[in-house]
């Protein structure tokens, strides 16, 4: 007998989770679709890299930088950027790290910066200092 009421209980128990399950599922809005590009990406070789045991401070001007993500080749010497996204200006921020990257037929050389915190930028859109309101 004490089977059978345990089994009963179970089953009272189990009874609104079988039907909810189902209902949930189907009771569920679609998605909707979206669309992405494929961001581009450029890829440099490294020609030269330096990392700052101290970082040094840099600032935008009026200008915003575009920051990338980039991806550093294990194997190779490469280092390929995607548009991650843009700073602010008129903002004072830490340099840790330079790559510089030779030209190639697709590419010019560049330098670029990586700024603590935000990503790669190209070191000819950052300005050296602090950034000091004008009066």
């Amino acid at each position: 007998m004490k089977k059978m009421t345990t089994f009963i209980a179970t089953a009272a128990l189990a009874f609104p989770l079988v039907f909810t399950a189902p209902l949930a599922a189907s009771a569920a809005t679609k998605p909707a679709q979206t669309t992405q590009t494929a961001a581009k990406s450029t890829t440099y070789t490294i020609a030269n890299s330096n990392f700052f045991k101290k970082a040094k401070v840099y600032h935008t001007k009026d200008a915003t930088p575009t920051v990338y993500k980039a991806l550093i080749g294990a194997d190779k010497p490469t280092f390929t950027t995607t548009v991650k996204g843009k700073l602010k200006s008129g903002t004072t921020y830490y340099v840790t790290k330079v790559v510089k990257t030779a030209a190639s037929k697709t590419a010019k050389a560049k330098t670029f910066f990586y700024v603590k915190g935000q990503g790669w930028i190209v070191a000819s859109t950052l300005t050296a200092g602090k950034f000091q309101q004008a009066d």
